[in-house]
C-alpha cells in the first residue's frame, strides 16, 4: 500500500537534505521575517509528525512531549538556536521517523485505512485514514519543503529545484 506515496515521499526527503546540506548549524534558526519557519523547525516538525500520525496509527510513538511541545502543529519558532537539536540530530530524527512511517502505512490494512480519519481537525476534508496517510507523505511533506525553499531565498541562497 501508498508505493507512489512512499516513492515520492522518499523522492522528498532527498531534495529536503540537500536543501539544507549547505547551511551552517548555526544558521538554522534564522527567521529573515516575522513568523517565517525557520529550518530547525520546520525539520523538526516534519519528524513529529511522522511520529504523532504513527502513534495515532497504532504505530511506535518515539519522539517525547519535548519534542512535540517544540514542533507540534501549535508550537512557535524560536530564535535561539540552543532551543533545537542540531542539523545532524534533527536530519537523523526525520530520516528515522519517516522510515518507520513509510513501513508502518505500507503494512495498513485496507479496514484501517477505512477508518474515519483520527485527526478532527482534517477530517472534513481528509475523511478516511487513508486520505490523511497520502497527504501526509506528499502534500503536507512538499508544503514544507516550499517553506524550506523560499527561506534560503530569503537569506540569499539560490534554489535548488
Amino acid at each position: 500500500m501508498f508505493e507512489t506515496e512512499i516513492t515520492q515521499n522518499r523522492f522528498l526527503l532527498g531534495y529536503c537534505q540537500n536543501l539544507v546540506s549547505d547551511l551552517p548549524d548555526e544558521r538554522l534558526t534564522e527567521q529573515p521575517l516575522p513568523n517565517v519557519n525557520h529550518p530547525a523547525w520546520i525539520l523538526g516538525h516534519l519528524a513529529n509528525t511522522f511520529d504523532v500520525v504513527s502513534g495515532m496509527l497504532g504505530g511506535e510513538k518515539k519522539l517525547d512531549a519535548l519534542w512535540n511541545e517544540k514542533f507540534g502543529r501549535t508550537s512557535k519558532c524560536a530564535a535561539a538556536r540552543s532551543d533545537y537539536p542540531s542539523k545532524e540530530e534533527l536530519l537523523g530524527k526525520l530520516l528515522e521517523r519517516a522510515q518507520a512511517f513509510h513501513i508502518m502505512a505500507a503494512g495498513l490494512s485496507q479496514e484501517k485505512l477505512n477508518e474515519p480519519n483520527p485527526n478532527p481537525r482534517m477530517k472534513d476534508a481528509m475523511p478516511r485514514t487513508e486520505d490523511l496517510v497520502a497527504f501526509l507523505l506528499t502534500g503536507h511533506f512538499a508544503t514544507h519543503l516550499g517553506q524550506l525553499s523560499a527561506w534560503r531565498r530569503m537569506i540569499g541562497l539560490p534554489p535548488l529545484f
